[in-house]
């Protein structure tokens, strides 16, 4: 790793080399910082760029550092706690003889999970089929909600996507394809619904205008005022959304 000093902080950076012709600095949102330089490029060089964009990249380390960290792996025992429309659930998991698959039921603040007996003794098993069980879940509830929510905004929007896609996205809330497939991340069910209903109508305004040009800002903000309150949460509170 290299040093820079910027004001009265040094920070660290990291330099990865390829056959690439410019330089590009990132800012992730780990909080490092990350220079994609040319194979020949010197450190002097690569230094003094840096100095000329020191404002920017330390306005960017501000901005990831208010980005809450994802949460440890859950383990599934009594105790934890998981997201499900902005609401923390306790996970209640229990052992139950007479059952063969497992079973999820929201009661009251709780998340309860019953699981065959015979899986109590067997840890890793366990949480493999409950995250399983757990991601099935969400999915369904995501599929039913982010449907409620398309059917109620397109009418007003005038659009009509061909088809709805739930599933793992690693970088991505939401995306619109150039077939007007409309795709969600499972995990936006953790969200709050005022967020979901956010991503829902950021994605129909793309049937209207593909890119985020001006009038697709104005089109979001006819319908969602306080958009960008709604982007920032997303910003900051996404990490945790996962189990």
């Amino acid at each position: 790793m290299e040093k820079i000093k910027f004001k009265n902080q040094e920070i660290e950076f990291e330099i990865i080399r390829s056959s690439r012709k410019t330089i590009g600095i990132i800012v992730n949102a780990d909080q490092e910082l990350i220079v994609r330089s040319p194979k020949r490029t010197s450190i002097r060089n690569i230094k003094n760029l840096l100095k000329e964009k020191e404002n920017w990249i330390l306005e960017k380390l501000a901005k990831m550092s208010e980005i809450k960290a994802s949460p440890k792996d859950k383990e599934f025992i009594s105790g934890e706690t998981l997201y499900f429309l902005g609401k923390e659930y306790k996970l209640i998991p229990i052992a139950e003889a007479n059952i063969k698959s497992l079973e999820i039921e929201l009661v009251e603040e709780t998340l309860i999970i019953r699981f065959p007996v015979e899986l109590e003794d067997n840890k890793e098993k366990r949480k493999t089929e409950i995250r399983g069980k757990l991601i099935s879940w969400y999915r369904s509830q995501a599929k039913t909600k982010i449907n409620e929510l398309i059917n109620i905004h397109k009418k007003y929007l005038d659009v009509e996507p061909n088809k709805i896609v739930i599933k793992k996205q690693k970088k991505r809330w939401g995306s619109c394809s150039g077939k007007k497939n409309l795709n969600f991340n499972w995990k936006i069910i953790m969200a709050p619904q005022k967020v979901i209903e956010y991503l829902v109508v950021h994605e129909l305004v793309h049937l209207i205008h593909p890119n985020h040009s001006k009038d697709f800002w104005q089109t979001v903000a006819e319908t969602i005022p306080d958009y960008e309150e709604k982007k920032e949460w997303l910003r900051i509170n996404g990490r945790l959304l996962t189990i």
